[in-house]
């Protein structure tokens, strides 16, 4: 079974502690850890991670019951399980009271070699299931990092292209403005060397400079704010850090970075999210929910037609505790979703486009982060063919990352 499986014996009866080991003997990777008191049980517990305690109800100065209470009292024992034995206390009444205590089996001497060591086994099976559950429950915890990150990555890669792409425009257009001066200046040059520069020549060099400054400033200027903002929302991708924001702000940002990826295709956006909602939460995680959703919609949603528009609403309120919230509406006029999968669309891998470009990880990311980092909930409604909407309610100050 890979660890031992670790059982504490408190007994103050020497020759009953020799037994147990005698019997737990007989059972694979098992380790026996003694106590002959209550207080030396309770000191056992500290020193070692136990996976069972069988614990003997008559002792003196500490009985068993006092024992359990206090077993039951810090976070540390609490959950492990306890097997009372006893030769004295069998009446229904006591063994009500080993039960009240977080017993989870009460055995009475003599010991029936068989039932007893059937009863550890059931015990020792039972941790190893455990302990598998919690090794599964950590590599999945682990994929589904992994998962979120490949999502993360492959949104920025998308971006990088678009944004690479819609430079391409203002970089060129600076390019030639630039490439036209010089030419200029070297024709400028050469009259002057001739001795044969006119004033018409300085003018009319004067006039076609300044309308080539004006356009290679605006082109630059146009590439530094595709830069800034692809900047920003970059560096929140790749990081989960908290900060101040302005919510239409990120959001402006993040479907300006997007829509380069689209600029050729005929989906509309309408944002409505009213300036002066402040946040202080993880703006990476919420332009991942958005870059998702809009995803979503064009994968999905617009599919087969040749319009789509996406329409985003945000407002806020205060809920029963006074904590203001923003609810951010999200909606397409799209297909729409079909009832019977209406329910199953944050489930992992769900996808109607299996082997079309689909993973079916997209909206679990979403609905993870949303209830889990962001401290919020999302829910979805749809009727079949007249489109989705997504609607995401979050606290606009989270206390903590979950």
């Amino acid at each position: 079974m890979g660890e031992l499986f670790k059982i504490l014996a408190v007994d103050d009866n020497q020759g009953n502690r020799f037994l147990l080991n005698e019997l737990l003997a007989r059972l694979p990777d098992v380790e026996v850890i003694e106590a002959s008191s209550g207080a030396e049980a309770l000191l056992r517990t500290v020193e070692h991670d136990f996976q069972l305690i069988l614990l003997d109800v008559h002792m003196p100065i500490m009985d068993g019951y006092e024992t359990a209470r206090l077993l039951q009292m810090t976070s540390r024992t609490r959950n492990i399980p306890i097997v009372f034995l006893t030769a004295v206390f069998k009446s229904e009444e006591f063994i009500k009271r080993g039960y009240a205590l977080g017993a989870v089996d009460y055995l009475t001497k003599p010991l029936d070699d068989n039932i007893f060591l059937n009863r550890v086994r059931h015990y020792q099976h039972l941790q190893d299931r455990e302990n598998r559950l919690i090794t599964a429950l950590s590599e999945m915890r682990s994929m589904q990092d992994n998962l979120l990150q490949s999502e993360k990555l492959s949104a920025l890669g998308a971006m990088v292209a678009g944004v690479s792409h819609e430079l391409n425009t203002p970089l060129g257009n600076s390019k030639l403005a630039i490439s036209t001066m010089h030419d200029r200046l070297n024709e400028l040059n050469r009259h002057y060397l001739a001795g044969t520069i006119k004033r018409s020549n300085i003018e009319e060099f004067i006039k076609e400079s300044l309308d080539i400054v004006v356009l290679a400033n605006r082109s630059i200027e146009r590439a530094l704010n595709l830069v800034v903002t692809f900047k920003q929302v970059a560096v929140d991708q790749t990081s989960e850090q908290r900060r101040l924001f302005d919510l239409a702000t990120v959001i402006n940002e993040t479907i300006t970075s997007l829509r380069p990826s689209f600029k050729h295709d005929p989906w509309q956006f309408d944002i409505e999210i009213p300036a002066g909602i402040q946040m202080d939460s993880y703006p990476g995680p919420l332009e991942q929910i958005i870059i998702n959703l809009v995803h979503n919609s064009i994968r999905h949603g617009f599919d087969g037609r040749g319009h789509g528009c996406i329409t985003i609403r945000a407002s806020t309120e205060e809920n029963d505790l006074s904590q203001k919230l923003v609810t951010i509406v999200f909606k397409d006029d799209g297909n729409g979703i079909a009832p019977n999968n209406i329910g199953r669309v944050f489930d992992p891998f769900f996808t109607t486009r299996l082997g079309r470009g689909g993973s079916g990880i997209g909206l679990n990311i979403t609905h993870r982060i949303a209830t889990s980092l962001l401290a919020g909930s999302i829910h979805v409604e749809s009727e079949f063919g007249f489109g989705a909407t997504f609607t995401l309610t979050v606290p606009c100050k989270v206390h903590s990352a979950i």
